[in-house]
């Protein structure tokens, strides 16, 4: 049971994170306290649904992108697999289309 607060709390993490966000300053936008925020990130504290979207207005994301939980326990090795099996499934056009956004996102 307590390996989806583990989960949840890299998530969140990851997310401020990619938003260059301080544990601090998602703290004062969600209304919470800064050791709130801290024992959620380690997967120590158990979040009310209420917190939950406050992180989640705080963060500038829905909600259905904090429960996006399936890559955070992805090796590199097994991320890249998934991405080829995903590839092969790919038309043409959405191959080129997805090797558009990886230039942009690698190579910026």
């Amino acid at each position: 049971m307590g390996e989806i607060l583990k989960v949840f709390g890299k998530r969140i993490r990851s997310l401020r994170r990619a938003k260059d966000l301080t544990q601090e300053q998602v703290a004062e936008r969600a209304g919470l306290s800064l050791q709130s925020v801290g024992e959620i990130e380690r997967g120590r504290g158990n979040p009310t649904l209420v917190n939950i979207e406050r992180l989640s207005a705080a963060l500038g994301e829905d909600l259905t992108t904090l429960f996006d939980l399936g890559d955070v326990k992805l090796s590199k090795e097994q991320a890249q697999q998934e991405l080829l099996e995903l590839l092969n499934r790919a038309t043409e056009e959405q191959v080129r289309a997805i090797l558009t956004m990886v230039r942009v996102l690698i190579l910026k």
